[in-house]
């Protein structure tokens, strides 16, 4: 049922009152945030000296960041996988003092989803980010207030499960995140499909959510890819879904919504649909960039947010204020910074211009925790640094000892494939001799063998590329064109996602997809 627009205004109105402390708080932080970042580190080390952890490596006797540094080491995954598993196993406090509430699987399609303690100081963390990026948007665009928002909330497309110390395994709902928050008043003015444990009625339900929503005030989800391939059953008239699911909205909408959408496809762009719409926020940099372009031709009218690096492990920064970037999430958690040099600093030494890979230690007992995503400093937010995303550091392939990684992989695109096309990097491990295959969605004609020979040849100039080709170790590449709009590859990525097991609203954007299940979904896609 549509709730009354006075209601609607009245929750943000109420959201907005509660989180002004918060908001205050972060506005003073961002004026010092070596300072802030001190506290939060005091903070994590006193509530967990306690812990398994905490005992191992001398919480207790740790005087600040330098320390820290030097008795606690910076962890991959894999390196905190033995403490991780014992927390899955034991009922005593491994990581944090605080149990955990759940384990939350990893959403990106990187080679292997990891389990990430989610304790309720963690969730504290995440929540504060989430308020104060609201609060701060409906200051500054209070229409978003003016009628419902659709937040991307995708149901798990994994069977719930338990470790075996009984802690459950995966959220219930994206809601979940919200529980106790300013942010939860907010839930009774949201777009909210049934969450269907079956994608392909999941994704139909949300579809006529939306459309049947005439007062849609602001959209947020995290992929600009997923709102793409939510429309594209109603904008491409080559998607095999697209004369079905036009023929079921006519009888499932009412006869108003039907006239608009009637509007919506004649020109192309979804203002006939949503009139009230004042603003979409999605990923817009990184990988994201291009699709994000892309599917702002549908939305000309709207105000378009970037979304802040909001990552399963921790947030590292938020929208916030004016200017190119996000602010860091000094308050969140402790984070330090890999530069390029192979030096180690803390977020108040960082300056405009540095390129870093992301460092962090949560209040879920990720300590020194490599997050592998790496960011550019585009700004300041007061003295704290604004950044923006960059890509993944650890997404690489190395099926045959080629190890090919996606700066690598970027360099060499940007070089050989045309810009107005989309293009990734798919593994073909199950063939004999293993090699790569390169999609490319253009809506222009385009030679495939050409195109094939170039990027052969730029991938050949590094040397264990070069070397598995010449042992034979790795077969040549191989090129399949995408008929249609270049929007069609993250369509079918995005489809290869969910079969393999990633939320909908969770995938990212990739060039090269290194998780096997996905590839050999994508591939099995697109195997025309």
């Amino acid at each position: 049922m549509r709730p009354d627009p006075n209601d609607t205004q009245a929750a943000w109105r109420t959201f907005s009152a509660a989180a002004q402390p918060a908001l205050d708080r972060w506005q003073a932080a961002l004026e010092a945030p070596a300072a802030t970042q001190e506290r939060v580190l005091a903070r994590l080390l006193a509530d967990n000296r306690e812990s398994a952890f905490g005992r191992a490596h001398g919480f207790a006797r740790i005087a600040g960041p330098a320390q820290f540094r030097e008795r606690v080491p910076v962890h991959s995954h894999a390196g905190l996988l033995p403490w991780i598993d014992r927390a899955l196993r034991e009922s005593q406090p491994v990581l944090t003092v605080q149990p955990p509430r759940f384990f939350e699987r990893t959403s990106g399609n990187g080679a292997q989803q990891k389990l990430i303690p989610y304790t309720p100081d963690f969730l504290g963390a995440m929540q504060r980010a989430l308020t104060i990026w609201l609060a701060d948007l409906y200051r500054q665009l209070p229409e978003i207030g003016a009628g419902r928002a659709y937040w991307s909330m995708s149901p798990p497309l994994q069977a719930p499960c338990h470790a075996p110390n009984g802690i459950p395994i995966g959220s219930a709902s994206d809601l979940d995140y919200l529980a106790g928050s300013p942010v939860a008043g907010l839930a009774p003015t949201l777009v909210v499909p049934p969450l269907a444990n079956d994608a392909s009625a999941w994704r139909r339900q949300t579809l006529l959510a939306l459309l049947a929503a005439d007062d849609l005030a602001f959209v947020s989800v995290w992929s600009p890819t997923f709102l793409t391939s939510l429309l594209r059953p109603l904008f491409d008239a080559g998607d095999p879904a697209h004369a079905g699911t036009l023929a079921w909205l006519d009888t499932a909408l009412p006869a108003p919504r039907q006239a608009a959408l009637r509007r919506a496809l004649a020109a192309g762009t979804c203002d006939a649909l949503w009139p009230r719409l004042a603003a979409v926020s999605c990923w817009m940099d990184g990988p994201s960039q291009t699709y994000a372009a892309h599917l702002r031709e549908r939305f000309p009218h709207v105000r378009w947010l970037p979304k802040g690096l909001f990552a399963t492990e921790g947030v590292v920064s938020l929208p916030f204020g004016h200017g190119e970037g996000c602010p860091l999430a000094i308050e969140s958690h402790f984070l330090e910074f890999l530069l390029d040099d192979g030096s180690v600093c803390d977020a108040a030494a960082l300056r405009p211009g540095d390129t870093a890979q992301v460092i962090l230690t949560t209040g879920g007992g990720l300590y020194r925790y490599a997050l592998e995503d790496r960011v550019r400093v585009t700004a300041l937010a007061g003295r704290t640094p604004r950044i923006g995303f960059v890509g993944r550091a650890g997404a690489h392939s190395d099926l045959a000892g080629e190890k090919l990684d996606e700066d690598t992989l970027g360099a060499v695109l940007a070089a050989t494939v045309d810009a107005r096309d989309h293009a990734c990097l798919v593994p073909c491990a199950s063939a004999e001799p293993p090699h790569y295959v390169l999609l490319v969605a253009s809506a222009g004609q385009r030679d495939a063998e050409a195109l094939r020979a170039s990027v052969e040849a730029a991938l050949t100039r590094s040397f264990h590329y070069a070397h598995a080709r010449r042992l034979c170790q790795l077969g040549p590449l191989r090129v399949r064109l995408l008929a249609g709009p270049p929007a069609r590859l993250a369509d079918a990525l995005q489809q290869a996602a969910e079969q393999t097991g990633i939320r909908a609203g969770d995938v990212k954007p990739r060039i090269l997809i290194n998780r096997l299940a996905t590839a050999n979904a994508l591939l099995a896609l697109t195997d025309a």
